[in-house]
């Protein structure tokens, strides 16, 4: 195991440090040290994804990653390409790093650094601040509430920020309720090394919006990137991927233009293995089932889960992507049947596209897209209503019912929705107008059902066309930006 290997040799360490430099005079060197850097100003604006790029020679799972790293180099290549703060390992046995890394980056850079370690004693909150730290890493795993509690207060004495990492539902909990306000979710299981690139989006509806939420472990590629685009997260931290990186500049703008130029592409109507198929190939964000009975693409809730089972594409997704998010549709639907349906189908998303109040959509289990019709400019207003008590909302053609027109909606409307919100946009959208959709609109994501299908069947040609087409829309947007 381990993190508890780790966490025994910190304690070893420790005891010797300790007899070379007392507390006391540990203390002083570290209320001597200049303020340090603002590190929640680094993360503004709030609905933007930063990144913590991390100086990491090795790691215990990986090994040595990247032997002929120059830290100093390493970080000032950073800064100048985008990142918002500098993580240091400073843990010398299983991550091969140094204190002098970081006193020495702090001096070469401009923008606020945390030291990456596994802090257990006071001890190593003062040496934080005496090496230069503006921030400390505290991990849940590997203390009680006690010491999460003294360690946070005590970093908070010295003004450094602290980033409080979870691993779980109960850890995050800790966290909250020890005052943690950058709070950082690792998909990475500590003790096994274990991925789970869904934990972030089990853990994320519990988080409170007034705290910083930074995605850790795994973030390789626009894939992983526009997963984080859909969870809300204000920071990345991405350590392996930048320093086995043959071009560290370009993986560093990949991972900040994904954040803000990504598509979310959901494929609704589902309700057979085929369309379910073809829209997890084809790198489908969302999948959506729709459970409003006179639709002809209506699925009863209990054969979600029995469909995804049998799909080998959703339980484990071609290489390089990840299972899609599952949305349930519903129409004036009583709260309780909805509540219900989440936890039968196993829904993440819950989409209402009947005439469901602001404070109906605050009684549902999941976070809840909003869809709304927008006739002429005074229905813009709507918006504000819904904004605060929603996860995103869905611009529709207008109807009398509740959507499948296969009309265009009022994409100029639509536009002015989109710099007000984070929308997704429905409504007659097909393989040959999606481009121009998105670069009129400039919407979040896109939900298409017939627009993608032949007989009122999906069609996996037309889905994985779609797809293409919106994702390299974006391709032409980073573009010209």
């Amino acid at each position: 195991m381990f993190l508890n290997k780790i966490v025994d040799q910190t304690r070893i360490d420790l005891v010797q440090r300790k007899l070379e430099l007392p507390q006391e005079q540990l203390q002083q060197i570290a209320l001597e040290q200049p303020r340090p850097r603002d590190v929640l100003e680094a993360f503004e604006p709030r609905d933007k994804v930063h990144l913590i790029a991390e100086v990491k020679r090795a790691s215990p799972s990986k090994g040595m990653l990247a032997p002929d790293l120059d830290p100093v180099e390493t970080a000032l290549l950073y800064e100048r390409h985008g990142a918002s703060v500098i993580s240091v390992l400073t843990e010398p046995h299983f991550f091969l790093g140094s204190p002098e890394y970081l006193t020495a980056i702090k001096n070469a850079v401009s923008i606020p650094v945390l030291r990456k370690d596994f802090i257990i004693d006071e001890y190593q909150v003062y040496e934080a601040r005496a090496w230069g730290a503006d921030m400390i890493l505290l991990i849940c795993a590997i203390l009680d509430d006690q010491q999460l509690r003294h360690l946070l207060q005590r970093a908070t004495a010295l003004r450094m920020r602290v980033l409080v990492e979870v691993h779980s539902r109960e850890e995050a909990q800790r966290a909250i309720d020890a005052g943690a306000m950058i709070i950082g979710v690792n998909s990475r299981n500590l003790t096994t090394f274990e991925m789970n690139p869904y934990l972030l989006r089990d853990i994320r509806q519990m988080l409170p919006e007034n705290r910083i939420i930074v995605a850790e472990s795994g973030i390789h590629s626009e894939t992983d990137v526009r997963r984080l685009a859909r969870y809300d997260v204000q920071a990345m931290l991405v350590g392996e991927s930048l320093v086995v990186s043959n071009n560290i500049p370009d993986q560093i703008g990949m991972l900040l233009q994904s954040t803000t130029h990504s598509m979310q592409v959901k494929i609704c109507g589902l309700h057979d293995t085929e369309g379910i198929d073809a829209a997890v190939e084809a790198g489908a964000d969302m999948l959506g089932f729709i459970f409003h009975e006179p639709s002809h693409r209506y699925i009863a809730p209990e054969q979600v889960p029995a469909l995804l089972q049998t799909r080998q594409s959703y339980s484990q997704p071609p290489k390089g992507q990840l299972r899609p998010d599952l949305v349930g549709v519903f129409v004036n639907k009583d709260v309780n049947y909805i509540n219900d349906v989440v936890e039968q189908a196993g829904l993440h998303y819950v989409q209402l596209h009947g005439n469901e109040s602001p404070e109906f959509c605050q009684q549902i289990k999941r976070p809840v897209i909003k869809a709304l019709a927008l006739n002429e400019q005074a229905d813009l207003e709507k918006l504000a209503a819904y904004q605060e008590v929603t996860w995103r909302l869905l611009i529709d053609t207008p109807t009398p019912d509740w959507g499948g027109t296969g009309r265009t909606s009022n994409w100029d409307l639509a536009h002015q929705a989109a710099q007000r919100s984070k929308i997704l946009l429905a409504g007659g959208l097909t393989v040959d107008n999606v481009r121009t959709a998105i670069q009129q609109v400039q919407p979040w994501g896109i939900d298409v059902s017939s627009g993608v299908e032949t007989n009122k069947q999906k069609d996996r040609q037309k889905i994985a066309a779609f797809v293409a087409q919106a994702r390299s829309s974006m391709v032409g947007e980073q573009g010209r930006r």
